[in-house]
Parts: C-alpha cells; sequence; structure tokens
C-alpha cells in the first residue's frame, strides 16, 4: 500500500485504536486481576495465575443467595414485559384511535424521565401497597421502565405482520386472543427476544430499584452484593471485587450470545406506524 493511503487512513486508525482500548482495557484488567495472586489498581499480565479469588467468594460471600435474588429479579421482569408489552402492542398496532401518535410518545417520555427524579412517588406508592421489602414490588417497578421502549419495539413487529394472516385464523374459527398466540406471537419472535433481552439485562443491572425497595439482605441481588463488598474492605482486595463482577458479567454475556442472531433482526424488523 502507499504511503498516501496510510496518511488518508491513519486518523480512523487512531480513532478505533482509542475505542478498542477504552473498550477492551478495562475488561482485560477485569478478568487478569481476577486471576492474579497478588493483583492491584495497575493492568498487568498476572505472574501466577490462581482460582483462589473465585474459591473464596462461594466460601465466604453470600453470592449463591445474591445470584438467585438477580436472576429472580430478571426473569420475573422478562416475563412481566414480554406479556405486557405484546398484549399492549396489538391494540396499539390494530385498533385506528385518534390520539394514538400522542399517546405512544408520551410512553416514550415516560421512559426519557430518570428513575431517580421520580423515587420518592414510587417508594411511598410502594408502601402503601406493601411491596416493599417484596421481589413483587421491584419487578413491576423494574417492568413499568421497560414498558415504554418495549411498546415501540413490539408494536413494530405486529405492524409489520399482514392483517390477513389474522383474518384467515378468524375465517377457521379463531377469535382474536387465540389468533395473537397462534398467529402473530410466533411471528414476534425476534420482537420477543430483544425485549427480553433488555427487560433482563436492565433488571439484572439495576442498583436503585433493589437498594430503594429490597431492604432485607435476603433480598439483595448481586449488584447489591457487589456494593456491600466493595463497601465492607477496609483496604479494597482487587482480587475478591474482581471475580464478583466477572461472575456478575456472565449471565449478560452468555444471554447476548443466545440472542444475538434475533438482536439485529429484533431492533430493524418492521416500521413504526401511527
Amino acid at each position: 500500500m502507499s504511503s498516501s493511503w496510510w496518511a488518508r487512513h491513519s486518523s480512523t486508525f487512531v480513532f478505533f485504536a482509542i475505542i478498542l482500548f477504552l473498550f477492551f482495557g478495562p475488561i482485560s484488567w477485569l478478568l487478569l486481576a481476577s486471576i492474579n495472586a497478588e493483583p492491584g489498581s495497575a493492568w498487568q499480565v498476572p505472574q501466577q495465575i490462581t482460582l483462589n479469588h473465585y474459591i473464596e467468594l462461594f466460601q465466604e460471600s453470600e453470592i449463591v443467595l445474591w445470584l438467585r435474588n438477580s436472576f429472580i429479579l430478571g426473569i420475573g421482569t422478562m416475563a412481566v414485559t414480554i406479556v405486557l408489552s405484546t398484549l399492549a402492542a396489538y391494540p396499539l398496532s390494530r385498533v385506528p384511535f385518534r390520539g394514538k401518535s400522542v399517546l405512544m410518545y408520551t410512553l416514550l417520555l415516560a421512559r426519557v424521565l430518570p428513575i431517580t427524579a421520580v423515587i420518592i412517588p414510587i417508594f411511598s406508592i410502594s408502601v402503601r401497597f406493601g411491596l416493599v421489602n417484596r421481589f413483587e414490588g421491584a419487578i413491576l417497578i423494574l417492568s413499568a421502565m421497560q414498558l415504554p421502549i418495549s411498546l415501540w419495539i413490539m408494536k413494530g413487529f405486529v405492524d409489520s405482520i399482514p392483517i390477513e394472516l389474522e383474518e384467515s385464523a378468524w375465517l377457521d374459527g379463531c377469535n382474536r386472543m387465540q389468533g395473537l398466540i397462534r398467529v402473530v406471537f410466533p411471528l414476534m419472535a425476534p420482537g420477543v427476544a430483544v425485549t427480553g433481552l433488555f427487560a433482563f439485562l436492565a433488571a439484572w443491572g439495576d442498583f436503585l430499584i433493589p437498594l430503594v425497595i429490597l431492604r432485607s439482605p435476603t433480598n439483595f441481588p448481586i449488584a447489591m452484593g457487589l456494593y456491600r463488598a466493595f463497601g465492607n474492605q477496609g483496604s479494597v482486595d482487587f482480587g475478591f471485587l474482581t471475580a464478583l463482577a466477572v461472575i456478575y458479567s456472565l449471565p449478560s454475556i452468555f444471554l447476548y450470545l443466545v440472542a444475538r442472531q434475533w438482536l439485529v433482526k429484533g431492533m430493524t424488523a418492521g416500521s413504526v406506524k401511527m
């Protein structure tokens, strides 16, 4: 290649090198520190590799309890979000009514608001209905946070499904609900996968809602466990914390690998019609 070609593209290479460093730098430090016998705050290749940090993590901490609680929150939020967004997206797509566009953008506006701005009324409502320190309360709040964007995704998929398919099912004796379950829902699989993935990841990584709603240590998810482990250390135990952070990240990575074939299609297929 000529030197002029390198000169023209050098800025592009530098840009992507910086992005690569900023993205993989922290991840590589996390992985290396978790297996380093003497981890520190600086990035370094371990001179002695060990798994003692992971062994201590499972022997001395409540990680199994934290993981169980996080899976309860994540799977519960995913299930509630998928069911509600599907049932709500169908009439928003199929039933014409005045003000639909205003309603859709109002729902999206609710998602734009930072949760910290409304955490006080959320906590007050939770106290009134007895949802404090209960997984049901945290799941309902987390699902409500995900519903606006989930509605947009699912409505786009329903819009892309021809109404003629449902009409054929109706002629065969199906009612609206049966047509939704037997015809529309199977064709919405990519949208369901993306909606469920986003809902699970949001619940898995959320810190504020468990902090406010789940008051008992026995109900803490792994995000709260990481915070407690960090706060309880007089001097930071990088080995313990990095091992915990790696375990914390594994379910998210696994779900992404499973759902990646649906991710692009789920985000781009269909068009949202008002």
